[in-house]
């Protein structure tokens, strides 16, 4: 193994690409309450990959689309197992965010210079929030149904301009659409401002204790 190691190290420089992102020594002030932003990124890892699984039997077709996430779950090998790692992940997801964003405002991170770190992580928040969203909505059942009735509402609810958003909302809405922005333009926009969270963290360090 390690002559393969070497070997491939010589052609593709693997030792240092993971030194400088994966094998970096954690700055000082590392605990326990810090484990919970990489908690999230797992989360975040096992959305994709369990979310991969379930789009190659989505169906977004009123008529088919909780159908196809049954038959999914309930006729393919470890279908119900992957379609509750997609769930209870999501799930907890938001949990270690909140844990997260708590911690962060107990050490005052959201200081100059690090203005901009919290501003990225309060859109991830917003972004995963939105994956929430349109994930619950793309089984189609009695939950996703109120689920866009009940956003629909909020929306109507937006003082000066509700009125007019909640038509568009609801008129431009197919599961299709939805099934784009929660599998290709949110995971896209999450990914992006999670490189660059990471790139802040990575630079500036943990801040001080309060």
């Amino acid at each position: 193994m390690g002559r393969l190691l070497e070997w491939l190290d010589s052609r593709t420089g693997i030792k240092e690409i993971y030194n400088v992102h994966f094998g970096f020594i954690l700055p000082d002030g590392c605990g326990f309450w810090t484990i919970f932003s990489g908690l999230t990124i797992g989360c975040i890892l096992i959305q994709f990959v369990t979310g991969a699984y379930m789009l190659a039997f989505y169906i977004p077709v009123p008529e088919l689309a909780h159908e196809s996430i049954k038959t999914m779950a309930n006729t393919t090998d470890f279908g119900a197992l992957i379609r509750n790692m997609h769930r209870w992940s999501a799930t907890f997801a938001i949990l270690f965010i909140f844990i997260h964003s708590v911690h962060i405002m107990a050490r005052r991170a959201y200081r100059p210079p690090r203005e901009f770190n919290w501003w990225a992580g309060l859109l991830l928040g917003f972004l995963f929030i939105l994956m929430l969203i349109t994930g619950i909505i793309m089984p189609w059942d009695w939950r996703s149904y109120w689920e866009l009735i009940i956003w629909a509402d909020w929306v109507d609810s937006i003082p000066l301009v509700g009125d007019y958003l909640k038509g568009p909302f609801l008129s431009q809405f197919t599961l299709g659409r939805n099934m784009v922005v929660h599998v290709i333009i949110l995971p896209v926009l999450l990914m992006v401002v999670l490189a660059f969270h990471i790139y802040m963290f990575r630079r500036l360090g943990m801040t001080d204790k309060v």
